[in-house]
């Protein structure tokens, strides 16, 4: 008799155990389309893209014509450059892992794309340093100074710091 009453009570889980399920999915999704929402509305006010991030920057430097053309230079300069790192060395990395996936993969060549890898880092630290270095001297003492308040601060945990955020 026991086996009667089991029956109906193991029928009885599975509608349950649907509208639960529906219940978690709708709530899930709620939670998805009001955290975007959230994103673009409420918290996007302190989200830039970069050329908003640009125009801030130039703002708080007050730059002059000459100057503005200085900050465009190095701007353009870093996200080329950067572009032209992530492309080079993606292709590295892509060899790389081709290597690995060989059953006898070569140490010697994996080494040798990991440091060209690195030397095209440097050789793009090196060039960025220039270029910020160029356009520095552009700019008078109190400017420079800004700049490089602006560009360390690690306060703000908005977003990246500077340099990075105007590269996106």
């Amino acid at each position: 008799m026991t086996t009667d009453l089991a029956a109906p009570r193991r029928a009885n889980w599975r509608p349950r155990l649907i509208w639960l399920i529906l219940a978690l999915s709708l709530a899930l999704n709620l939670f998805f389309v009001a955290g975007g929402f959230w994103v673009r509305m409420g918290a996007g006010h302190g989200m830039m893209n970069p050329a908003e991030r640009q125009e801030a920057v130039a703002k708080d430097l007050a730059l002059d014509a000459d100057q503005r053309a200085a900050f465009d230079h190095f701007i353009r300069t870093m996200r080329v450059r950067t572009r032209q790192l992530r492309e080079n060395n993606q292709l590295l990395f892509d060899d790389a892992w081709q290597e690995l996936a060989k059953p006898n993969a070569d140490d010697a060549a994996i080494d040798k794309i990991v440091e060209e890898a690195s030397n095209n880092r440097h050789a793009y630290q090196l060039e960025m340093s220039h270029a910020m270095r160029a356009f520095l001297r552009e700019l008078n003492d109190q400017q420079r100074t800004t700049f490089i308040e602006i560009a360390k601060n690690r306060e703000n945990r908005n977003g990246p710091p500077l340099l990075r955020q105007l590269l996106q």
